[in-house]
């Protein structure tokens, strides 16, 4: 028996010791694989499970997997139990993220029915995807930088950065306005970048001496938006070409065909919605957010500058003054 077959038995073993102390009830039937304490389990429950164990049929046994599958489905009910006889379901963090996890979940079943509806991608329109975007493909470039990042500040566009013309210099600006960044190297695949910033990137790799060039995103999760600064050490072209390349174009525009139709359900949605959101005092929108965090960060730079102008003025007055 593999260790894998074993350390499966000690699990089943484990979740089986678990309910063995039930009292002795009729057999379970049809869909109904199993019940703990009169709650049904069905197949369709195991099946789910046994799946998510990421496990490959070929390397074990498919009924030891579902066996795993139901022994985990009895196990998370026995203590989903006990977690409600203690009335952990009615404390306000579990109502939030079960409210939170059912919206998710809600978001994910639109986006698949969304998915569904969108036919595989033809052959010919795959090839002239190719042949329109050679930077994916042909042209592919694997691109490493030295890069620095950091969270995008109210007061950004005050910044001197334009004027930077070596990572040094970035650095000093960054230090002088107090703000923290992270600078290391990073590789970018071209393969993998939307093509407009592909080829922007390109562009700037081959400017004159290789000057820091910047560029913003906020990636899921991000708190705010995170500003790159780039200088491009080393590139290299790597062509995706053949039969592989096609199946990545198709793949590729089924998703960007998918994305297309999400965002026109969400546009779709947020007029639907308007003059139905309220907000309260101290909250809006991201980009109302944004444009009065500006506002302010703008006036407190103008004092700032007014105040050290006063301040001049009065230490050029003092030595007139004192004669």
């Amino acid at each position: 028996m593999s260790n894998l077959s074993k350390r499966l038995l000690l699990i089943t073993a484990a979740c089986v010791a678990l309910a063995a102390c039930g009292d002795k009830q009729s057999k379970p039937e049809g869909q109904v694989v199993a019940t703990v304490d009169g709650q049904e389990v069905t197949i369709n429950e195991v099946t789910m499970e046994a799946n998510g164990l990421g496990i490959q049929a070929g390397t074990i046994s498919p009924k030891l997997i579902e066996s795993v599958g139901l022994a985990r489905v009895i196990e998370r009910k026995m203590l989903a139990a006990e977690a409600k006889n203690r009335k952990l379901d009615q404390s306000p963090q579990f109502v939030l993220a079960k409210a939170r996890n059912d919206e998710n979940l809600l978001v994910q079943a639109l986006q698949a029915e969304v998915s569904g509806k969108v036919s595989e991608t033809p052959r010919e329109q795959a090839q002239k995807y190719i042949s329109e975007n050679p930077i994916i493909f042909g042209d592919r470039r694997i691109l490493t930088l030295d890069q620095i990042q950091f969270l995008q500040p109210a007061n950004l566009g005050s910044l001197p950065l334009a004027s930077a013309k070596t990572m040094p210099q970035v650095e000093r600006i960054l230090l002088d306005a107090n703000i923290e960044y992270r600078r290391a190297p990073q590789q970018l695949d071209t393969l993998l970048l939307d093509p407009r910033l592909s080829k922007e990137v390109v562009r700037l790799a081959q400017g004159p001496n290789g000057e820091p060039f910047m560029f913003t995103d906020q990636p899921q999760g991000a708190p705010a938006p995170i500003v790159y600064v780039n200088v491009v050490a080393e590139q290299k072209t790597e062509p995706f070409i053949g039969e592989r390349a096609i199946a990545y174009a198709q793949q590729l525009i089924q998703r960007q065909e998918i994305s297309k139709r999400l965002q026109a359900e969400l546009t779709r949605l947020r007029e639907a919605s308007k003059g139905k959101i309220v907000y309260g005092a101290g909250y809006d929108t991201p980009e109302n957010t944004a444009k009065e965090l500006d506002k302010k960060a703008t006036a407190a730079a103008k004092d700032k500058a007014e105040q050290e102008k006063r301040a001049k003025a009065g230490a050029a007055k003092a030595p007139a003054a004192a004669k």
